[in-house]
């Protein structure tokens, strides 16, 4: 007996103690997030070179260090290491 049953589109949930993902950024490679004031960016590999909309500093971020996004906005994350930078993003 077949059955014809309709398709239902799947949408994954994650569960909220879940890790976010881990984003991979070759050297030059180049990433444009809008992101929450307080969402938080951490390196665990490599070095990143990061530009927050409205602040007029740049900041580079090695291997197990962080920045806090200071507005809410746009901020450019370039991979600035010879290996590819591993970058996690969390939000508030």
């Amino acid at each position: 007996m077949d059955l014809d049953l309709p398709s239902l589109p799947f949408h994954p949930r994650r569960s909220p103690a879940a890790d976010p993902p881990v984003l991979s950024l070759a050297r030059q490679a180049t990433l444009r997030l809008r992101l929450r004031r307080g969402s938080r960016i951490a390196v665990g590999a490599g070095r990143i070179w990061l530009t927050e909309c409205g602040d007029t500093d740049d900041h580079f971020i090695d291997a197990g260090g962080e920045h806090v996004v200071r507005r809410s906005g746009a901020v450019v994350l370039e991979g600035d290491s010879a290996m590819p930078a591993r970058v996690r993003v969390t939000h508030p």
